[in-house]
């Protein structure tokens, strides 16, 4: 898939409409989409999620 493939898909599976990430203009393999996609929940996770704490 292309950057705006990954990043529709990313939109769409992690309910974020409005998400406007800057990926590498690239070919994503399912892998490395897979890959961004756990980093980005668990920089969220990390990051935003815990800030309460």
């Amino acid at each position: 898939m292309n950057q705006q493939e990954a990043l529709d898909r990313l939109k769409e599976e992690l309910n974020l409409p409005f998400f406007n990430g800057k990926i590498e203009d690239k070919e994503y393999s399912e892998e490395d989409y897979q890959k961004m996609k756990n980093d980005l929940i668990k920089y969220f996770d990390d990051y935003v999620r815990n800030v309460e704490n």
